[in-house]
Parts: C-alpha cells; sequence; structure tokens
C-alpha cells in the first residue's frame, strides 16, 4: 500500500516490492547491522510482520513494524502487536517522522487487539510514554539443577540444506512447553536463521529442538520445540552433568521448584500500551524469539 502526502511517501507491507525491500534493508543495516533478505528469500517473512515507512524518491528514510501477535495465555487467547524495527535515516532526524509513522500505527492496531508492546533501548525511554505506553515488567525464572550423564545434544547447521527446514516443523508442530504461546513461527524463523543460529541444539532421547546457550556450569535455555510431551528436566540434562543451573526466555508449563526474579537486561526496556495483562505479577515473560 502506497500513500503520498507532499515530500513523503507513506509505503505499508510493501515487502515483495524489491526495489522498496532493498531499501528497507539498507536503513536496517545502516541503523542496527541487521538484514532481512534471508528471511525473506527463505520465505520466513510473512503477512504477520508489516513495514510502515516514510520515503522520499523512492527511499525508505523512516520506518515502523508491526508484528501481529496471536497469544496463548495460561490457555486463554488474546491479540496483541508487537512494535518494532523502529529506525530513521539519521539525514531526515528531527522531523518528527517516528511520530507520525507511531501516530499511523496506533490508530489502526490499538483498536484492533488486546494490547500493544514493545521492547525499547535506553535512548529512547521518553519516546513511547507520549503515545500512552508505559514501563512495564516481566518474570524471569531459573532454576537448580542435578544432571547426570554426558551432553548429548547435537548443534545444528543452520546454513545447511536441511536443518532450517527440519527446525521449521518442529517449531509449527510443536506441543510447547510455555505458558505463554505465540503464533508466529516466521517470526521464530528470523531468530533461528539469524542471531540465535549458533544456539539450535537437538536431543536425540527427546526428539526436541532446543534452543540455547551454556555459559560455564549454566545453560540458558530459550525455547524448546517438540511434537511430543517433553520434560524440561529431561531437556536440561542433555547438556550434561557440568550444567548446574537453568535459565528459562520464556515461562515454564511446569512451574515446580522455579525461582523467579524481576527480568533485567541491558538496554531493553518492555512498554505496554494497555497494560491487559500484568506479566510480572502472573510470573510470566514474554517468549524471548518472539521479539520483534
Amino acid at each position: 500500500m502506497m500513500m503520498n502526502d507532499g515530500e513523503f511517501s507513506l509505503l505499508i507491507g510493501y515487502k515483495d516490492v524489491e526495489t522498496l525491500r532493498y531499501s528497507f534493508n539498507e536503513l536496517a543495516r545502516k541503523t542496527f547491522g541487521i538484514d532481512f533478505e534471508r528471511w525473506y528469500r527463505s520465505g520466513y517473512w510473512t503477512k504477520q510482520y508489516i513495514p510502515y515507512s516514510l520515503a522520499k524518491d523512492g527511499q525508505v528514510v523512516a520506518n515502523v513494524s508491526v508484528s501481529f501477535m496471536p497469544v496463548n495465555i495460561d490457555g486463554a487467547p488474546m491479540t496483541m502487536a508487537q512494535i518494532g524495527t523502529v529506525m530513521t535515516d539519521p539525514d531526515f532526524r528531527g522531523r518528527g517522522l517516528s511520530r507520525i509513522l507511531m501516530q499511523t500505527v496506533l490508530e489502526e492496531w490499538a483498536p484492533k487487539v488486546d494490547e500493544v508492546y514493545l521492547f525499547a533501548n535506553d535512548e529512547v525511554l521518553g519516546f513511547y510514554p507520549k503515545f500512552g505506553f508505559r514501563e512495564s515488567a516481566e518474570a524471569c525464572a531459573s532454576v537448580a539443577v542435578r544432571a547426570s550423564g554426558p551432553a548429548r545434544a547435537e548443534k545444528l547447521d543452520m546454513d545447511s540444506a536441511e536443518n532450517p527446514a527440519r527446525v521449521e516443523r518442529a517449531v509449527r508442530g510443536t506441543r510447547g512447553v510455555s505458558r505463554v504461546r505465540v503464533n508466529n513461527a516466521g517470526l521464530v524463523m528470523f531468530h533461528l536463521t539469524g542471531p540465535s543460529r549458533e544456539n539450535v541444539y537437538f536431543d536425540p532421547p527427546t526428539n526436541a529442538i532446543i534452543v540455547a546457550e551454556v555459559e560455564e556450569k549454566s545453560v540458558r535455555i530459550d525455547d524448546v520445540f517438540c511434537e511430543d510431551a517433553v520434560n524440561l528436566d529431561d531437556v536440561i540434562c542433555a547438556f550434561g552433568e557440568g550444567v548446574t543451573r537453568a535459565t528459562f526466555g520464556f515461562s515454564p508449563l511446569c512451574d515446580e521448584n522455579l525461582e523467579r526474579t524481576v527480568c533485567t537486561e541491558e538496554n531493553t526496556t518492555l512498554f505496554v500500551l494497555k497494560n491487559s495483562v500484568d506479566f510480572l505479577e502472573k510470573g510470566l515473560r514474554f517468549p524471548v524469539l518472539s521479539r520483534a
């Protein structure tokens, strides 16, 4: 969709227009050091990720993206919209372009969904309250473990021809291990073929795809994808007896013996528009692989 208003054109959902997508990618590389082209060509960029951009002479100079997030929280369905990829070309900053895009996005999406949320870096903490957003918090879960036996998790090469499709099938067919289940496989695959590509494992005994990172005696498990029901204790054991603590990038369904603390991440603050769910009070966390 394209609308023209004087100096700038408003572009919406133009991923299949090659010249505009390339321009969007150029701005994303310049701003965040990320590129969406591989994601697009792999077929993971779906209609659930919608860029709203302002362009000048065919070049994208500012953007605010929306990810449509059907969510199930403790069995209750909700719809959410996540805002991300907020960026403006340095030559066009200070002209209120992000404000125009935010207003456009919120006018369209706020009435449609149960919640609008985003994760902001420290440089823009004063920007989002102008639109009614409030800082919020999540609960991070961890547990002391006593694993036995050698490590058995097999790292998957996400540059291979077959593994991305194998992992995608697991993501789409998973029973789920989280109290917060997000139906956006394309966004998960953005992480698993991009920033988290080195953290994807297969565990033969449980037949589970595990996204995790081991640091000394601790393992951070960002998610587990398996068509069969899987026990998280078995998943943790996949990383060997040297592991004594596990932390989770989601809210485990089985919360027995879990320790919960307020999530604190450097340069990352959660903002919500409607505060429809108090994640901290309920001991919940948005799955980290669902972040846009």
